[in-house]
């Protein structure tokens, strides 16, 4: 049996499956912001482990999500296709945004935050004017649902992946495609960048990892197989040197950008894992799914518990 990690702290409240989750600290403040099927988005303290807010808004169950840099503003999509932009302060809507037909699975800032990209099951990868919240692009060339987008860390472009088993690399600026489409065996469902902008790493429903050259395109070295079943998300610790990725296998799981071997002992659960996400000093990672409960997780110290640790047998590092 694999040998597993045991969370730091439960944050319960949410009465339906946790979609998304993302960490902000703000002064000395650690925060966690989620989203759900019950329609909610809550803000919880980290230190007390309690909820400090519940945005009540959407009249469907609350999915993607991204949160500015000073936490003023969050923006969440849903699965009824409209966006709520709120104010994090007065917890007030800004505005609503309903352009998309279908489910708005992922939402993410550019760094600049002048732009926000979303993408939907309706097959369009859309930018907005953060300021007037214009539509900028609408982008339809995938064949399938869109999953999952995210801008490069320098801002010159947004990568999307797609159930047409395919990742895009878009320039920003233009909304053209930089490379051919970097073709997957199944269907992808996340992407995340290296903090140079240089790699692109993606998961799919084949349970594997891969790797690529985001100038060129070219795939980095056979695909990592990390899950026995479908991944739903990834992240990328601050320095690049963690991704973590949560599957329907009932596990999350840390593995070294380097090597491609596991880091952490694996972050058991007892149902589907939907989303992952990193502390911004790298020291916690927050996992939540269908146990309606979001877990915080301690991997300060994993690696040195993983000197000795055996790999997990299933896994084929590249």
């Amino acid at each position: 049996m694999e040998p597993s990690l045991f969370p730091i702290r439960s944050l319960r409240g949410h009465t339906e499956v946790v979609q998304d989750v993302a960490f902000l600290k703000n002064g000395n403040k650690l925060k966690v912001f989620s989203t759900s099927d019950d329609r909610t988005v809550r803000i919880w303290d980290v230190e007390k482990g309690e909820q400090e807010d519940s945005l009540e808004g959407h009249a469907s169950g609350t999915l993607g999500m991204a949160v500015s840099t000073d936490g003023t503003r969050i923006v969440t999509g849903a699965q009824d296709g409209k966006i709520i932009i709120w104010d994090a302060d007065s917890k007030e809507i800004i505005r609503c945004l309903s352009h998309h037909t279908d489910w708005v699975i992922c939402i993410h800032f550019s760094p600049d935050e002048k732009r926000l990209a979303t993408a939907s099951n309706d097959g369009t990868l859309k930018i907005w004017d953060t300021e007037t919240w214009e539509l900028v692009f609408n982008i339809d060339d995938h064949q399938d649902k869109v999953w999952t987008v995210a801008y490069s860390p320098n801002g010159t472009k947004i990568a999307s992946g797609s159930y047409d088993h395919t990742v895009r690399i878009w320039n920003a600026k233009t909304s053209k495609q930089q490379t051919q489409p970097l073709s997957h065996g199944d269907a992808v469902r996340s992407i995340v960048w290296s903090p140079d902008s240089r790699r692109l790493i993606s998961a799919c429903n084949d349970g594997q990892i891969y790797f690529w050259s985001a100038p060129t395109g070219a795939q980095l070295g056979f695909p990592l197989r990390a899950h026995l079943d479908k991944i739903n998300l990834l992240a990328i610790s601050p320095d690049g040197e963690l991704i973590a990725s949560a599957s329907v296998d009932h596990t999350a799981r840390l593995w070294s950008t380097s090597t491609r071997k596991p880091f952490s002992r694996v972050l058991q659960h007892a149902d589907r894992v939907s989303t992952i996400a990193f502390s911004p000093d790298g020291q916690l990672v927050a996992t939540g799914g269908r146990e309606n409960t979001i877990f915080l997780w301690d991997i300060s110290q994993e690696s040195t518990i993983m000197t000795n640790a055996v790999s997990p047998s299933f896994v084929s590092p590249a």
